[in-house]
């Protein structure tokens, strides 16, 4: 039985996209597979709006035969076919595209990725993180702290570390320059930051890290400069609470500035007049140093009641240092321009503004007046000249170069040498002045007892090492 191209009295619907052929027998439509003779017509849509055509073959006659309408038939509506192809391609990457992001969001709403306030204690879990020491730690937990506070009032919509990228990181890099931080330590912030974000991008759904393409800053080494014995002395007698004990500290043991913050009683040991502490910087060593009290610092100790004498030496300092060492450093550079002396290199950064004869100017509040020279600071005291002048001091007085070298903790003599700078100036001066700041506990310096010099005369390069060890361990006793 032939098939009816009606069914319950209605015309079947041709393939979307195909069109509708027809033919026409005088005026009047009859279906494509009509056996009367007829021309053969096509109807179909473009852009919502209906067309009809005629069907010819490629000499122009009008096509009679069904073969050759349906040939010019697809011939007329690939192009249109091909659009509708890609559209529907189209839908079906945006229909997947939205199920991707609904599948994603799922996922964050049942397990949410990490929080910027969450990531600090995520980075001390990450197995992928490097196995750093307690004072690297807490060095980069101060990194941390700084940009989460910075984040947290600059960019309030970023809740979670993905939503960091690296328009926030190159703001955030320029903050640290604003704020004047040295190359080196603008490139210990950067680094760190870089380290984080790569060690917590799997647990914080990281694509990419924001941090990757901040450029390290050159850094030009330039070593500070020792003290003069009247500027030291200014420094220390003007400053007053936990400064100036901070300051003594720095003064009379030539400890760094991370190890007079974080000293504790339990390294101090003022009844046999020593400090034993074991340096932030070389804490995987092992290896303590032994510095001498001299009166001036065991004085200022004594000052704290004996039942007092647990934790830090400095807490409120201690506390300050691991959340922001920046504001320590800068206090102390305060302190030191308001006692009139430069910290920053001539010609860079600011400079003290100061009269005919030298004396630094001064506003109505009394503060010393700085004035900016447009050039980039280039650090010249700081709290680690009280390190170099501890060393030049010493070396002036003639105290041997392996004690000293034992004393500060330096690896190698070379370092020490690094630090000592005498001159005939610095010489005089010291010859006055270095009982006052000397750590054998006298105000004149006792001469070496022969086991030690003996050991001393017996030094050389090879045998540096064992050397170092009987003096810390005959010092000790």
């Amino acid at each position: 039985m032939k098939q009816s191209n009606k069914s319950n009295g209605r015309r079947k619907r041709a393939e979307r996209g195909t069109g509708r052929l027809f033919k026409k027998v005088g005026s009047k439509q009859v279906a494509a597979d009509s056996p009367a003779a007829g021309v053969f017509y096509l109807t179909y849509t473009v852009e919502k709006k209906r067309k009809t055509v005629a069907l010819k073959d490629e000499s122009g006659k009008a096509i009679t035969d069904r073969k050759t309408a349906e040939i010019e038939r697809k011939r007329i509506l690939a192009p249109y076919q091909t659009g509708n192809q890609v559209e529907a391609l189209k839908a079906i990457e945006n229909r997947i595209r939205d199920a991707e992001q609904d599948h994603a969001a799922a996922i964050d709403e049942a397990n949410p990725p990490l929080q910027i306030k969450d990531a600090w204690a995520a980075y001390l879990r990450a197995p992928e993180r490097p196995d750093s020491g307690p004072a690297t730690l807490r060095q980069y937990e101060g990194h941390w702290t700084r940009f989460q506070n910075w984040i947290t009032e600059a960019h309030t919509a970023a809740a979670y570390l993905r939503d960091v990228t690296p328009a926030t990181a190159a703001d955030y890099a320029a903050d640290l320059t604003a704020a004047g931080l040295s190359p080196n330590r603008f490139n210990k912030h950067i680094g760190f930051l870089r380290l984080a974000f790569r060690s917590l991008a799997d647990v914080a759904r990281i694509t990419a890290n924001p941090f990757e393409k901040i450029k390290r800053k050159v850094q030009r080494p330039h070593s500070k400069r020792e003290l003069t014995i009247p500027e030291l002395t200014a420094i220390l007698d003007r400053a007053e609470g936990d400064l100036a004990l901070l300051l003594y500290l720095g003064a009379c043991t030539g400890l760094r500035l991370g190890d007079c913050a974080t000293l504790t009683w339990g390294e101090v040991d003022l009844a046999r007049g020593i400090i034993r502490r074991i340096p932030n910087k070389t804490a995987r060593s092992g290896k303590p140093v032994v510095v001498g009290i001299p009166p001036a610092l065991h004085e200022r100790l004594s000052e704290t009641p004996a039942k007092k004498r647990t934790g830090f030496v400095l807490p409120d300092i201690e506390k300050q240092y691991h959340r922001d060492a920046v504001k320590i450093t800068n206090a102390v550079r305060a302190h030191i321009w308001e006692c009139g002396i430069d910290t920053h290199a001539p010609a860079t950064g600011h400079r003290i503004k100061r009269d005919a004869d030298g004396t630094p100017e001064r506003d109505d509040a009394g503060k010393v007046i700085t004035e900016a020279t447009g050039k980039t600071a280039v650090v010249d005291v700081g709290f680690h000249s009280l390190r170099h002048t501890w060393v030049s001091m010493h070396a002036a007085a003639g105290t041997p170069g392996a004690i000293i070298q034992a004393s500060v903790g330096h690896s190698n003599p070379a370092m020490t040498q690094h630090y000592t700078h005498v001159n005939e100036i610095t010489a005089r001066d010291v010859a006055q002045a270095l009982p006052a700041f000397s750590g054998n506990g006298e105000t004149h310096r006792e001469p070496l007892p022969d086991w030690a010099r003996e050991l001393v005369e017996s030094l050389t390069a090879k045998n540096v090492k064992t050397i170092k060890a009987e003096l810390l361990e005959g010092g000790a006793e």
